[in-house]
């Protein structure tokens, strides 16, 4: 699931991207403002199963929980530094589900 999203967003990042025109068609909280991706955790979730990113180590799907558990552990941020971005909140609502977290660019790109 890492790797997945993580490459995701690399590819954003460095306008490399294949997905942006899923991510134009999405009907959700996942899209593009002003150069940076927008999303809510639930619906970042439900986009990348439609792109068959999410599953478990075993290859079964993922459920929510643990996707956000496996993201809430990992090094997102520390690793996304090195090609310029980083995840940050767009707009608080009190609420981990219904947050809006943006991928922007950063200065601090190793690249």
């Amino acid at each position: 699931m890492y790797q997945g999203l993580f490459n995701l967003f690399v590819r954003f990042l460095t306008h490399e991207s294949s997905d942006i025109d899923q991510i134009n068609t999405y009907q959700g909280n996942v899209y593009i403002e002003q150069g940076s991706l927008i999303f809510s955790l639930t619906d970042l979730f439900d986009f990348l199963q439609s792109l068959n990113i999410i599953e478990s180590s075993e290859g079964d799907k993922m459920d929510y929980k643990d996707f956000q558990r496996q993201l809430y552990q990992s090094t997102l941020n520390q690793d996304l530094k090195a090609y310029g971005g980083q995840v940050v909140v767009h707009h608080s609502t009190g609420k981990v589900e219904t947050n809006l977290y943006r991928l922007e660019h950063c200065s601090e790109s190793k690249t």
